[in-house]
């Protein structure tokens, strides 16, 4: 997460390699502007992400960086903690979520959505298909939990599926950087993104079948 540029220390006013601490005073310097999750986490932009790796450098940056330690500083450094704090938490959040982990990715990559995107008029009828599936369940039915579990389970399989073709399609990019490959891949972050949204609504059609005055 350093960079060799130095900054100017808000505390001693001395020059400093840009990170969490001054290196001649240890006082906690802001977070640096435009830092994302992956600079945050020090680790190179990519989709694929080692959870082991993004979990115990969570850990860390969470003791270094929570309130607690900093009750006893200055307000400046105290402020400083609450700020680190939400970058970490909004970072590891964005990290561990793979559609905004593609989304972030994809501006690293810099895609811009264009005004007026062609439709995806295979993945429209493949909504139009769920949608009408999800339209005839009837919660209060008495078949209503078992046709959700199924219809739950197949949902969470094309989750799967969109979440590797994702994986695959960044690292075609990757080896051979295409602007119809960024095309793809952001059709991808939709229909991962629709799917998610489908598997929620089942979720509550669930419970309206586990309890009907929910």
């Amino acid at each position: 997460m350093t960079d060799h540029l130095p900054i100017v220390c808000w505390s001693c006013r001395g020059p400093t390699p840009a990170g969490l601490f001054c290196a001649t005073c240890q006082a906690l310097l802001p977070p640096e502007s435009g830092m994302d999750g992956f600079r945050l986490f020090g680790v190179e932009p990519a989709f694929d992400l080692d959870p082991a790796h993004l979990e115990s450098r969570h850990r860390v940056l969470q003791k270094q960086l929570h309130p607690d330690f900093f009750a006893h500083r200055g307000a400046t450094e105290r402020r400083l903690s609450l700020e680190w704090t939400t970058r970490l938490n909004e970072s590891w959040q964005t990290l561990t979520d793979p559609v905004a982990r593609a989304v972030l990715l994809l501006a690293h990559l810099g895609w811009k959505a264009p005004e007026r995107p062609v439709p995806d008029l295979e993945f429209l009828e493949e909504v139009m298909t769920l949608r009408e599936a999800l339209e005839e369940v009837d919660p209060l039915a008495a078949d209503a939990l078992p046709r959700l579990a199924a219809m739950k389970s197949a949902a969470r399989d094309r989750l799967q599926n969109e979440v590797r073709q994702l994986s695959e399609a960044f690292g075609v990019h990757r080896s051979a950087p295409d602007e119809l490959q960024l095309i793809w891949i952001s059709r991808l972050v939709d229909r991962l993104r629709y799917h998610r949204r489908y598997l929620e609504e089942l979720d509550r059609l669930e419970d309206r079948a586990f309890d009907p005055e929910t």
